[in-house]
């Protein structure tokens, strides 16, 4: 089950609701491949066709997109036995993002002073949003 993350900037005010982690349709790399740009895509169906198990770990994880000036959920894949690591590009305007690896460092993209947090705040499931 993934979690739910509300991302607050105690400068300016600004909240975000965000999803992490992934939920149980996320367990196939055929799921999950609509997922990402086309590009990406191509190396993902490459990776399948030649591998006859694919091991992958894959989440939504919080990024900071400049160009929305948002905290975004975007997904990330790991391909474990390749050691490839691919990012989503922004739901909201299709731009890259930065992942957010510490978000007390995190600078705000409202505001731009590191005074972001976070909370846990529910949890979900793609099977429950179908």
């Amino acid at each position: 089950m993934g979690v739910i993350i509300d991302v607050s900037c105690a400068s300016c005010g600004k909240t975000w609701h965000c999803r992490t982690g992934s939920g149980i349709m996320h367990g196939e790399l055929g799921a999950v491949k609509s997922l990402f740009p086309m590009e990406i895509r191509q190396k993902l169906d490459s990776y399948e066709a030649k591998t006859e198990l694919p091991l992958f770990d894959f989440g939504y994880r919080l990024a900071v997109c400049e160009h929305c000036k948002s905290v975004e959920s975007v997904p990330v894949i790991k391909l474990l036995d390749k050691e490839e690591e691919y990012t989503g590009l922004c739901e909201k305007c299709g731009k890259g993002t930065e992942l957010i690896e510490n978000i007390g460092e995190t600078r705000c993209p409202v505001c731009r002073k590191a005074s972001l947090s976070d909370e846990e705040t529910g949890v979900w499931d793609l099977r429950a949003e179908l």
